[in-house]
C-alpha cells in the first residue's frame, strides 16, 4: 500500500480539482470582477481570494479533519438539520442550479460567437442532450472521474486560459483601468462576489471525488487525508493564480467592453485573437463547463447514494443517481441563462453562511467531538441558515415586489445586514454564549 502519490499523480489530479472549481463560474466571473473593479482590482482580490480560494481550502480542511464526507460531518455536527442542510446543498449544486447553468452558459456562448439566431428549440436541445451524455461518460466510473479530469480536460483548460492571460497582458485591450463601478469597499465587495462561485460547497462536495481517486490510486488509511491537503493546495493554488489572472484581463478592457460576463469574455478574446479567439473561447467554456458539471453530478450522486441506499440499494444506486441528475439538468437548461442564475441563484448564497459555519467548526474547534462543542455548533450552523432564509425572503420580496416590509426591516435591522454579513456576529456571538454556558454547566455537574 504506497503512502504518497507520485508527482504526476499529485498534478494530474491537482489540475483535475483545479478544473472542477475553475468551471464556466472562475473563467466568466473574474473577467466580470476585473472589469468592474478597475482601479481597485487588487483590494477587490483580496476578499475573492478570501471567499473564492481560502475558504474552499477550508473545506477540504474540514473534510480532513472531520475524517468524512459532507454529509458525515454535518450530520454529525448538526443531526437531522444537517441531513436536510446536505441535501439541499447538494440539489442546489446539482440538478436544480450549478449544473444547468454550466450548459446553458456554454450553448449561449456558441450561439454568440457563431451569430447563430433561431426560435426553434431543437439545437439548443441537441447541444445538451450530447452535453449531458459526454457528462455521463465521464462519471459513470466514479473511481476514474477525477483521472478523466485530469488527464483530458485540465490541458485545454490550462492551455487556453494561460493564452488568453498572457495576450490580455502584452496586448491590453486598453492602456488605462477604469474607475470602480460600485461603491461599496472593495475588499467586501470582493468577499461577497466571491459567494457567486460557490467554491465552498463544492470543495465540501469534490472531496468525495478527490477521496475515490486516491484510494483508486493504492492510498488508504491516514495517508488519504495527507495527499487530499496536498491536492487541495496545487489545485487551488493554481485558482488563485487564474482568477487573478482573469481579473486583470477584465481591468485591461479599460471599460471599453459594455457587456457582462459570457458575453464580455467573448468580446474580449475576439478583440485579442480575432476569429480565432472565438473558437478558442467556445472550445475553453465547453471544456470549463463540463469539468464542473462532471464534479457537481458525481459528487452530488455519491452523496445522494450515501443518504438514500439504505432503503433501497439497487434502486438509490450511484449511476442511477447520475442519469437521474443529468436527465433533470438538461431539462431545467432549456431556461434562459439569465433566469436560471436570477432565480435560482439565491437559493444557492443562502446555502453558503451555514457552509462556512461548518468549514470553520471543523478546522478551528480542536476537539470537535466535544458534546458541548457540538451543541454549540449544531444551533450556530441552524441559526447562520435561518439569518439566511431571512434575506432571501428579503431578496425575493424586492425582486418579484411581494412587499414583505414586515421582514425586510427584521433583516436590516441586524449588525452588519448592508453587507449582506448579518450571520456573521449573530453566529460568533451565539457560539460563544453556547460553549460557554455548556461550559460551566458541565463543570457544576462535576463538581
Amino acid at each position: 500500500m504506497k503512502k504518497d502519490l507520485g508527482t504526476k499523480e499529485l498534478l494530474v489530479m491537482g489540475g483535475a480539482l483545479f478544473s472542477m472549481h475553475f468551471g464556466a463560474a472562475c473563467m466568466l466571473f473574474p473577467v466580470q470582477w476585473g472589469k468592474d473593479a478597475g482601479t481597485v482590482l487588487w483590494p477587490m482580490f483580496i476578499g475573492v481570494f478570501l471567499s473564492g480560494v481560502l475558504l474552499p481550502y477550508f473545506g477540504y480542511l474540514a473534510l480532513v479533519k472531520g475524517n468524512g464526507t459532507f454529509l458525515s460531518i454535518t450530520e454529525k455536527l448538526a443531526g437531522g438539520f444537517g441531513t436536510f442542510f446536505a441535501a439541499l446543498t447538494i440539489f442546489v449544486i446539482g440538478p436544480l442550479y450549478m449544473v444547468p447553468r454550466m450548459s446553458a452558459a456554454a450553448w449561449a456562448a456558441i450561439a454568440q460567437i457563431t451569430g447563430l439566431k433561431t426560435d426553434s428549440w431543437l439545437p439548443p436541445a441537441a447541444f445538451a442532450v450530447v452535453f449531458y451524455l459526454i457528462t455521463y461518460w465521464f462519471v459513470a466510473n466514479p473511481g476514474k472521474v477525477i483521472d478523466k479530469i485530469g488527464n483530458i480536460l485540465f490541458p485545454v483548460l490550462i492551455i487556453v486560459v494561460t493564452a488568453v492571460i498572457v495576450k490580455s497582458i502584452v496586448s491590453p485591450i486598453s492602456d488605462k483601468w477604469a474607475e470602480p463601478s460600485f461603491t461599496q469597499n472593495p475588499v467586501v465587495h470582493g468577499f461577497l462576489e466571491g459567494y457567486a462561485t460557490a467554491d465552498l460547497q463544492c470543495a465540501l462536495l469534490f472531496g468525495i471525488i478527490v477521496v475515490q481517486g486516491i484510494r483508486n490510486a493504492g492510498i488508504e488509511g491516514s495517508a488519504i487525508n495527507k495527499n487530499l491537503i496536498k491536492i487541495g493546495i496545487i489545485g487551488l493554488g493554481l485558482l488563485a493564480v487564474t482568477i487573478l489572472g482573469h481579473m486583470i484581463a477584465g481591468a485591461n478592457t479599460g471599460g471599453t467592453i459594455d457587456l457582462t460576463l459570457s458575453a464580455l469574455y467573448t468580446e474580449m478574446v475576439l478583440q485579442l485573437w480575432g476569429s480565432f479567439g472565438g473558437i478558442l473561447f467556445n472550445i475553453a467554456l465547453v471544456a470549463a463547463a463540463l469539468t464542473t458539471a462532471v464534479g457537481a453530478v458525481s459528487s452530488t450522486s455519491g452523496i445522494w447514494e450515501e443518504i438514500l441506499q439504505k432503503k433501497n440499494g439497487k434502486v438509490f444506486t450511484y449511476r442511477n443517481f447520475c442519469i437521474a441528475s443529468c436527465a433533470l439538468s438538461c431539462i431545467i437548461s432549456f431556461a434562459d441563462l439569465d433566469t436560471i442564475v436570477r432565480v435560482i441563484g439565491p437559493v444557492l448564497d443562502a446555502c453558503y453562511p451555514a457552509a462556512i459555519v461548518i468549514a470553520m467548526y471543523y478546522c478551528l474547534c480542536r476537539k470537535h467531538d466535544d458534546p458541548v462543542k457540538l451543541r454549540a455548533g449544531k444551533w450556530t450552523v441552524i441559526c447562520a441558515f435561518a439569518i439566511s432564509v431571512l434575506q432571501l425572503a428579503v431578496r425575493y420580496s424586492e425582486m418579484f415586489g411581494l412587499g414583505w416590509d414586515v421582514l425586510s426591516r427584521a433583516y436590516y435591522a441586524l449588525p452588519l445586514a448592508e453587507y449582506s454579513l448579518a450571520w456573521l456576529p449573530v453566529c460568533i456571538v451565539l457560539y460563544a454564549c453556547l460553549a460557554v454556558s455548556g461550559r460551566l454547566f458541565r463543570g457544576r455537574q462535576q463538581r
